[in-house]
């Protein structure tokens, strides 16, 4: 269950804010993370986990099906709800940078109080939305928090989310922790009398990390699919009726490296991405 919490918030987090990618999210105590220089990134570290007193808890539950016109029962337990508690900080080049970064967050994780289940990861799929509080009720004082971590207080994202575990199922175990990704768009042929009809989910702008001007002709593909674009001559893309979900963009760019960029559209504005591909 923790590892599948720690993924969504990783996705999401990744997806709806100036991060391009999960790799930009830390999960060790803040205290141990290494100052890294000019890359901007946020540390969501998992520090507590409690039993819901609200939910009800386990209890037994018999399920009734029939088998070859046979009625049969099986005996099974309803999950136990649990709190699990996340503080997330944000580093970067300034403390502007860092309270811009924590502001995007925030904002975020604000349109998601209600988990949507196609965001969660595919463990705690079928309990359908998962309630997260934001800044609100604190397991413990905050300055006791960062006392235990070592570390000098610093501006933070208090989240809790309340997510169930069935000690009595099989706990499924990935042999790769690899995102999958869901479309179910289905787009026009792409002549131009349909572009009336069309919704932009996604947009960014390419760049080169080294000079930060713009780059044409760069290949952006959805991982996964058929959808492929190129920059224009701004550096501008965009792709359009994509379902809600976590996307992953490919982007390949002759004479810079290729780079992957987690998005997330997660309402009916477009999400925007500004990339920066770093020279070969």
């Amino acid at each position: 269950m923790i590892t599948a919490l720690v993924q969504t918030l990783a996705e999401i987090l990744a997806g709806g804010t100036s991060l391009t990618s999960t790799e930009q999210i830390d999960f060790a105590p803040p205290g141990e993370r290494q100052t890294k220089s000019g890359q901007q990134g946020l540390n969501v570290y998992f520090y507590d986990l409690r039993e819901n007193a609200q939910v009800p808890q386990a209890s037994r539950q018999v399920e009734r099906r029939y088998i070859d016109e046979r009625p049969l029962a099986a005996v099974g337990w309803t999950p136990t709800w649990f709190d699990a508690s996340f503080l997330i900080t944000a580093w970067d080049r300034t403390v502007l940078g860092e309270h811009h970064l924590l502001s995007e967050a925030l904002s975020l994780l604000l349109r998601h109080r209600s988990l949507r289940e196609d965001l969660l990861a595919p463990a705690l799929r079928g309990f359908g939305n998962l309630t997260m509080s934001v800044c609100q009720v604190r397991p413990m004082d905050i300055s006791t928090l960062w006392l235990a971590l070592g570390a000098p207080l610093r501006p933070a994202l208090m989240v809790t989310i309340t997510a169930p575990i069935n000690p009595n199922a099989a706990a499924p175990i990935p042999l790769v922790w690899e995102r999958i990704t869901r479309l179910r768009s289905s787009t026009a042929d792409g002549h131009a009398d349909s572009a009336a009809s069309r919704r932009v989910s996604v947009a960014g702008v390419v760049k080169s990390a080294l000079t930060t001007e713009p780059l044409v002709a760069a290949k952006v593909a959805i991982a996964g699919t058929k959808k492929a674009v190129t920059s224009n001559q701004e550096g501008l893309f965009y792709f359009d009726n994509l379902a809600l979900g976590h996307y992953v963009l490919e982007l390949d760019c002759p004479g810079y490296l290729t780079q992957r960029c987690n998005v997330l559209v997660d309402s009916q504005n477009y999400t925007f991405k500004e990339i920066l591909l770093t020279p070969n």
